[in-house]
């Protein structure tokens, strides 16, 4: 069987059922020419650009909102950041069966021990990151600690925000999982499938979409409070961000293409959201969850109307 994107040949025979899904790889085998160091540096390099440009494209968007005065959410440059990605991403799909063949050939060492990890950080979700978030933010306030409340609270709101979004693509689109087509059709789709059917919820991948939300929440937070500090945290943030997406490739879940869109996602959602509350005045949702340390009124006063309250 020969992948659509290069000189990939990939023998597959026939196994048992009782076989475990790792084990139908083991008769896959890359030609030399795509195995060692050399594809593990291109991927590498491919991994930070794309790190580098989904940083570059929330500063991006952030910073627009801001210099633009715009009162509403979405910028006119947003449409352009958006589709510049969606380009990127149609370009990317095309190496989709090649790329997740890499991640799936068990004679490479890198997907052997991917395995052994990937149970453990597909975990890392939009709900663990939501309840972990509502958590944090709980726990905060108590403290009385605003600046980590806030910091929680937006990141929370990401995720959500970004799910959200990413749901209201993958249902319509329908896109196949690697799985459903033994990764060799990437433009394999179910439109509205996705809805009902878990198999045909590929694109955009929300573990991804998730895990950048929250690291860039803490980016944007770290440039805007200590700007010294964002070369530390950026790719730390965006290092830990990337592994829940990488964990569902080497499940066979997710293309590449998914795991690009769904990092955009989280990334524009996550610096408009940090960015925003301080570009414009507070919204009624910060006002709400996240009032000063003064007492803080809601409500209509000249109606007699008021809920006051001091944290």
């Amino acid at each position: 069987m020969r992948a659509g994107a290069g000189p990939l040949e990939c023998h597959l025979t026939p196994v048992p059922p009782s076989d475990t899904p790792a084990s139908r790889h083991e008769q896959c085998k890359v030609p030399g020419s795509m195995t060692g160091r050399p594809l593990v540096v291109q991927c590498r390099t491919v991994v930070a650009v794309a790190l580098f440009a989904l940083q570059g494209a929330g500063a991006q968007t952030s910073d627009s909102t801001a210099s633009s005065g715009s009162k509403t959410f979405f910028t006119r440059r947003d449409g352009v950041v958006a589709g510049a990605f969606l380009v990127a991403t149609a370009g990317l799909s095309v190496f989709d069966p090649r790329i997740a063949r890499f991640f799936e050939d068990t004679s490479l060492s890198h997907v052997r021990t991917g395995q052994r990890l990937d149970r453990a950080f597909t975990h890392v979700n939009e709900t663990t990151l939501t309840i972990g978030g509502l958590a944090t933010y709980g726990i905060a306030r108590l403290a009385r600690s605003a600046m980590i409340a806030e910091v929680a609270f937006h990141a929370t709101e990401a995720v959500v925000t970004a799910s959200l979004a990413s749901q209201a693509i993958r249902g319509p689109l329908g896109r196949s999982r690697p799985g459903e087509t033994r990764s060799d059709d990437q433009y394999d789709f179910h439109f509205f499938q996705g809805f009902r059917n878990f198999k045909y919820r590929a694109f955009p991948s929300i573990h991804s979409s998730s895990g950048f939300a929250v690291a860039s929440v803490i980016v944007a937070e770290t440039r805007q409070r200590n700007p010294g500090a964002t070369g530390v945290a950026a790719p730390i943030a965006y290092g830990l961000a990337l592994t829940p997406g990488l964990a569902r490739m080497y499940l066979g879940q997710h293309w590449a293409s998914d795991i690009f869109a769904g990092a955009f996602m989280g990334t524009f959602f996550g610096w408009r959201i940090a960015t925003y509350s301080r570009t414009h005045a507070r919204t009624r949702t910060d006002r709400i969850f996240l009032p000063s340390a003064k007492n803080t009124e809601f409500g209509i006063p000249n109606r007699g109307v008021v809920l006051s309250w001091d944290f």
